[in-house]
């Protein structure tokens, strides 16, 4: 009782899980104060970049659109217009031509190291030029 050991710690637990992340760069927020984007799209390009910042292909559905309405209590019809404006500003990128497949623009938004994200811009740069 009130005896102070001196003692050393082996393992180390995480108790709690932890967030996810992923870099936003300050060019993401010029876009997003220069463009006429409105909650809707914001709502959806925060799910994308949330599940799809590392770069992985990922399509915009109806499964995508009632996962985001089911969180946001809007119906997912509100979404329709929005794959098509962040096309526009370029937030994300067609992969292909006539593709209904996209990847977050790695310019604004990407989860992982600084040379997968440079290593990926430097592919897109080459695979799409003018993005």
């Amino acid at each position: 009782t009130g005896e102070l050991r001196d003692m050393s710690v082996k393992e180390i637990k995480i108790l709690f899980n932890p967030d996810k992340f992923c870099l936003v760069y300050a060019g993401f927020w010029n876009v997003i104060l220069d463009s006429p984007l409105n909650k809707p799209d914001l709502e959806l390009l925060s799910y994308l970049i949330s599940n799809y910042a590392d770069g992985v292909a990922f399509t915009i559905g109806k499964y995508e659109k009632e996962k985001v309405s089911k969180s946001s209590g809007r119906a997912f019809t509100s979404y329709n217009n929005s794959t098509r404006k962040l096309i526009k500003y370029k937030l994300i990128i067609p992969i292909g031509e006539n593709s209904r497949k996209y990847v977050i623009n790695p310019r604004y938004a990407f989860q992982g190291s600084s040379n997968e994200r440079k290593q990926l811009l430097i592919e897109m740069s080459q695979s799409y030029p003018g993005y």
